[in-house]
């Protein structure tokens, strides 16, 4: 029986008719395609000639070789009585229980010899071969047909055929048909859609659906009531969203895959087209590769692209349906897939394909506002997911599209490739200029959008006076701007006072922003200001400030931002000024996972900054370096926004200086100094720490202590805290060093004031053990408040951990004797420590939860043990050890 409302392919079964004069016809393609209804059409024309013809349906349960075996001998009994009772005879002999094995099966095909007329044809017809997977059958049912009669043609539909199989049957000779074959015409698509719709489509219409059903006759069926009176093209409906399609693809897919095989399908329908290493690149598993081969072997609705079978495709309505599937996943990891997508088809030079998948693994909404709001282009069905829609937009149709040039541009400048971002803007603009797009937009307004990306551009690559000016032109240009654009100029404008050393100012402009961001709830924007604000915290040596605005940050936004990654390590850096190492490392994991050298190349640096940040901390300065050292080399290499990369050189110079390593400072200063605008009053102080370390090295301290005094006072006027506290340290220790007391002594004062008042810690400790020791004799003074003097303690208790190897005059050989008659005790050797860091007999008591008057009677013990009356005298007793030790470091101003 033929399904209803079957329509008759009179060319195709005459096709099928010619190739099944062969020993062996097969039929593969996809469920749907009307395998079945083509051999049944097939069969009853056969048998109205007067052919003798035989039917056998394969299902799952035939996996069971016996069952099967059983079903074959009952349908080629069906080829009469005498045939039956030759077969018989064979399976009486060898049993059947077990299964026919191959010797068998060819006993039972010279039985057909006599039993089948030679000079009628026989069609023996097996409907749905694999859906038993009966590969281990492969070889037996080949062997089966070369040992029957020449009369005897076997045909076998299959959703698809294995290589093995396939490969064998060559040496037999057989003909086939595929999903290609099966396709409908445009005529047949007719009859059948008469057939079906209640009212018939348009020509148009139709030829729509033909197109969107890539001629798969079910697709057809399955959209018949949505196509009936379609006029024109636009009124076609057909995509993966319709519930007859998927309830359609549920019902059959669900049959056939299931677990690895349907996850990997879901994540891979994104791809618009896919290979081997495309796969191997996005999806990083070692079964991918297998998945691939699985999902090709099945047929499973996958379209070879070329003739070398290296690219593939699925069916455009099963991979729409696909991917409606795919949204139940989380965004973050299909985001994360599109990102690797990207990255390999621009590795690969596919512009535009690395376009499309950037663009998916960005925040889409925020681009399309920006687009919106510069242009006034949109899409013009918002109630479709973002991701359909783009997916199902053809790569090589970006270019051509003005909205999509916009878009683009805007995704590489929100990712940082400045660079990629003016190449796309530059596509806008000609596909302005196409004669099916002009006058569609007022020039004015292209004219205004392009200057908003240039404008961004400008500001990103950190050309402060020019990206001001370009900022001041689209304020004052009269075009109505949206608040979702305001906030992006007025962000790119705190960039530039930024660059230009205008850092209140900057601070003021980024409030601004985040108020505009607000307006209409424009959540990347006011992420990325309120982190470009915290940042100048940070500059200004606000630490707290910056903190509790970093924590803020990290509460709201989303994981699979990628301005996530730059938070943590903005947070990790304030948080290693406090020397709080441990959290520090954990957010610079998390900076990491979330950032890479291809996207968002800027924030991947500044993880790479606080990644060294934490080695050195460490005391792993060669691994620091290293670190470092590859961050710079992407960064250069993907033409990274200037000022991250200078960052990026000042945290190599630091390093490089605790390294004493004087010829890769000099590299670093010349690349520093040929990349830096002489406008950029940040950069320009930390291109003078930069020769100051390197004068340092040469040995030229006093050049070094004239530049660091200098830039200190610079530093100081346009509130650069975080580069004067570390210049003042260095300041301090290298006048010790000279034995300059008075100046040194100036030094550590206004250091300590100011690095007091604001909690820094990892700047002193960075100056290793002569900060320690004048820390030490600072202690000592009492001429500090008692403010600075807890500070002052705090730091020195920081000390001994970060120095333990170090001598403190305590606990080393050679100290002190307590090898009298009456040494200290290990409680007395502790007290005597903390008396040596500056503690008060109240501190130490509270340091040690006991009393004041027992912390009275250790410090009488500890006196009347080293004969002595006061606490100078107690200290006195190691102090000339510890100078010396001391003298040794101070040596070297700067600590290896």
């Amino acid at each position: 029986m033929l399904p209803i409302g079957y329509v008759d392919r009179a060319e195709l079964v005459e096709k099928l008719d010619v190739l099944a004069q062969q020993k062996l016809t097969l039929i593969s393609a996809p469920t749907g395609y009307g395998k079945t209804s083509l051999m049944a059409s097939f069969a009853q024309r056969k048998a109205a000639e007067g052919c003798l013809v035989s039917w056998l349906t394969v299902d799952e349960e035939d996996a069971d070789l016996a069952r099967f075996c059983r079903h074959a001998v009952t349908a080629l009994g069906g080829f009469g009585e005498v045939a039956a009772s030759k077969i018989e005879q064979v399976v009486e002999a060898n049993g059947v229980d077990g299964g026919l094995d191959e010797d068998a099966f060819v006993s039972v095909g010279n039985a057909l010899f006599e039993a089948l007329p030679s000079d009628k044809p026989c069609y023996l017809f097996i409907d749905d071969y694999g859906s038993a997977e009966l590969g281990g059958f492969d070889a037996h049912l080949l062997r089966f047909c070369s040992s029957t009669p020449p009369s005897l043609h076997v045909v076998i539909t299959s959703s698809a055929f294995s290589w093995s199989f396939q490969t064998d049957a060559y040496r037999l000779g057989f003909g086939s048909l595929t999903g290609e074959d099966l396709s409908l015409t445009f005529d047949e698509a007719r009859r059948l859609a008469d057939a079906s719709c209640e009212e018939p489509p348009s020509d148009e219409a139709l030829a729509e659906a033909c197109r969107c059903a890539e001629g798969w006759p079910q697709g057809l069926v399955l959209v018949a009531r949505t196509l009936s009176g379609a006029r024109c093209a636009t009124d076609v409906r057909l995509d993966g969203a319709l519930l007859v399609v998927r309830r359609y693809f549920e019902a059959q897919v669900s049959r056939l895959v299931t677990g690895d095989l349907l996850s990997f399908m879901l994540e891979i329908s994104v791809l618009e087209t896919f290979n081997r290493s495309l796969c191997e690149a996005v999806f990083g598993s070692g079964s991918t590769q297998a998945l691939l081969d699985e999902l090709i072997r099945r047929n499973l609705f996958v379209v070879p692209c070329d003739d070398e079978g290296e690219w593939f495709r699925f069916n455009h309505l099963f991979a729409d349906w696909l991917r409606n599937e795919l949204l139940q996943l989380r965004m973050e990891d299909i985001r994360k897939r599109c990102a690797r997508a990207s990255e390999w088809f621009y590795d690969y030079g596919m512009k535009d394909e690395a376009a499309k998948y950037l663009l998916l693994a960005s925040d889409f909404d925020y681009v399309a506002n920006l687009t919106e709001a510069t242009c006034s282009l949109s899409r013009g069905d918002r109630r479709t997911h973002y991701l359909l829609w783009l997916c199902r937009v053809p790569s090589a149709k970006f270019a051509e599209s003005p909205l999509l040039c916009m878009l683009s541009a805007w995704s590489y400048i929100t990712n940082a490739r400045v660079a990629d971002a003016q190449l796309w803007i530059a596509r806008f603009e000609r596909s302005m200029e196409g004669p099916e797009h002009a006058g569609s937009l007022d020039p004015c307004i292209v004219e205004f959008s392009s200057k908003c990306l240039k404008m961004k551009c400008t500001a990103m690559e950190g050309d402060g006076r020019e990206a001001l000016a370009q900022c001041d032109e689209l304020l004052n240009s009269g075009y109505e701007i949206k608040p979702s654009l305001m906030s992006m100029i007025y962000q790119s404008l705190g960039e530039a006072y930024e660059r230009i050393g205008n850092m209140a100012q900057a601070q003021e402009i980024y409030l601004q922003a985040q108020a505009s961001a607000s307006v209409d709830a424009t959540m990347h924007q006011l992420l990325f200001n309120s982190y470009s604000f915290a940042e100048v915290q940070y500059c200004f040596g606000e630490l707290d400030e910056a903190r509790e605005g970093c924590e803020k940050l990290l509460q709201i936004c989303p994981s699979d931002f990628a301005i996530y990654g730059a938070i943590c390590a903005l947070f990790a850096r304030v948080l290693l000024e406090r020397n709080e190492k441990d959290r520090a490392a954990v957010l610079v994991e998390r900076s990491l996972k979330r950032t890479s050298y291809y996207r968002h190349i800027d924030m991947c640096l500044e993880a790479k900054i606080a990644q060294a940040g934490c080695l050195a901390a460490r005391g792993n300065l060669s691994e620091a370096y290293e670190t470092i050292v590859e961050g710079i080399l992407h960064g250069e290499q993907e033409d990274v926004p200037r000022a991250v990369l200078l960052h990026a050189y000042f945290k190599q110079a630091e390093i490089a200086a605790r390294r004493c390593n004087l010829r890769d400072l000099l590299v670093i200063e010349r690349k520093f100094a040929a990349r830096v605008h002489e406008e950029d009053v940040y950069c320009q102080l930390l291109l003078s720490f930069v020769h100051a370390l390197a004068e340092r090295e040469k040995g030229n301290v006093e050049t070094a202590l004239e530049t660091l005094g200098s830039l200190t006072a610079r530093a100081r006027e346009g509130r650069f805290i975080c580069v004067a506290v570390k210049a003042l340290a260095i300041q301090a220790v290298d006048l010790h060093a000279l034995g300059d007391e008075t100046r040194a002594c100036a030094r550590l004062n206004e250091l300590l004031m100011l690095a007091s008042r604001h909690g820094f810690v990892r700047s002193l400790l960075d100056a290793g053990a002569p900060m320690r020791d004048l820390l030490r004799d600072y202690s000592m003074s009492r001429k500090a408040g008692a403010a600075v003097r807890s500070y002052v303690k705090s730091l020195l208790v920081e000390f001994e951990k970060e120095l333990p190897t170090v001598p403190s005059g305590i606990d080393d050989p050679g100290a002190f004797a307590n090898d009298g008659p009456d040494p200290l005790t290990p409680r007395e050797l502790e007290i005597l420590k903390l008396l040596n860091m500056g503690m008060s007999r109240k501190e130490i008591s509270d340091t040690l939860c006991i009393s004041i008057n027992t912390a009275k009677k250790h410090l009488a013990n500890i006196y009347s043990k080293l004969g002595v009356g006061t606490r100078e005298e107690a200290l006195r007793k190691y102090a000339p050890n510890r100078s010396a030790e001391g003298g040794k470091e101070r040596a070297t101003p700067l600590e290896a």
